[in-house]
């Protein structure tokens, strides 16, 4: 899964704020039992000195055996009085220890040498809540897509057959979503539900742990063009787009073109095609404009390679106006 770097460090100084947290809390208990109860930090002490007796007991040979067993008694011992002391003073028996979010990784992130689940899903949270402040993601569901704007008359194949098609393909296609999916190319013109389909794609896909990235392609090529250009500090943002596990190119076709965007858009989907990674396109213009708009090289790649989603009805914005 790709992440940006923002992402992780987004998410490294969550964990950091969690364990911090954690161990703050701790101490506050250590110093209220203290006061309370000497006895049991001095038992604390005891248990902390066990501990490295039996580090360096390894060490000994065969005479160790004996050493560390005895080591592991005292400890026994010493882990019941704490208890005990514990209770007689209205405490929990966990009271005086680290409690971490979580358990396995010690809010490190990591478990030997791997990723925690913990860390996946905090990435996995971070980018959702990302993408939610840039985009309407949460009002862009497949659970509020309403087919009964499309009307249901007219030709063989009406609107809402179609359209009830194409949402079954899109919520299949994020349901089943991998690194592997094909490339969708959403054609239609403006107000039939593109940009809802091609979020409520983007909501789930987040939501199953894959990295997305979700953009107008305006502001993306603006983007890349101030980082050639020197008019910006960073300069990942087309390592990130050919990367990432999904890309959603909103509203192509309404970017001024010159031959910098052009060679930039063909470089970002070529790209992705020999790396077989899936990108959903939208766009207004019809596939006839596609290939008048961009050159043959650009329009045939998307038009051999995606799978197309014809978008059809009246502009659904007018309608709910109305």
């Amino acid at each position: 899964m790709k992440y940006s770097p923002s992402e992780y460090e987004q998410a490294r100084r969550e964990l950091d704020r969690r364990r911090n947290e954690a161990e703050k809390i701790q101490k506050t208990h250590r110093d209220e039992v203290a006061l309370k109860c000497p006895e049991l930090v001095k038992i604390e002490q005891e248990m902390a000195n066990a501990g490295l007796s039996v580090i360096k007991a390894l060490g000994m040979g065969d005479d160790s055996q004996d050493f560390i067993k005895f080591l592991e008694t005292t400890n026994l011992d010493a882990q019941k009085r704490r208890a005990e002391l514990l209770k007689e003073n209205g405490y929990p028996e966990d009271y005086l220890k680290v409690k971490y979010f979580c358990s396995k990784c010690n809010d490190k992130g990591f478990k030997d040498g791997f990723m925690c689940s913990c860390h996946k899903v905090l990435l996995k949270n971070i980018a959702y809540k990302k993408l939610c402040s840039q985009f309407p993601v949460d009002k862009c569901s497949f659970e509020n897509f309403d087919l009964s704007f499309y009307p249901d008359f007219g030709s063989d194949i009406t609107p809402h057959k179609r359209m009830s098609a194409v949402f079954s393909f899109c919520k299949n296609y994020a349901e089943d979503f991998s690194s592997r999916s094909q490339s969708i190319l959403m054609l239609g013109e403006t107000g039939l539900g593109k940009t809802h389909l091609s979020l409520a794609i983007a909501g789930q896909v987040i939501r199953r742990g894959f990295g997305v990235i979700y953009a107008s392609t305006q502001n993306i090529l603006n983007k890349l063009e101030s980082e050639k250009f020197g008019r910006s500090d960073t300069s990942d943002t087309e390592k990130n787009l050919i990367e990432c596990d999904l890309l959603i190119l909103d509203d192509l076709g309404t970017e001024f073109s010159t031959q910098f965007t052009v060679s930039a858009i063909y470089n970002i989907i070529n790209s992705r095609l020999l790396a077989s990674k899936p990108t959903v396109i939208s766009t207004n213009l019809t596939m006839e404009q596609l290939e008048s708009v961009y050159t043959q090289r650009i329009s045939s790649r998307i038009l051999s390679e995606y799978t197309i989603l014809q978008f059809d009805g009246t502009d659904i914005r007018q309608l709910k106006t109305r």
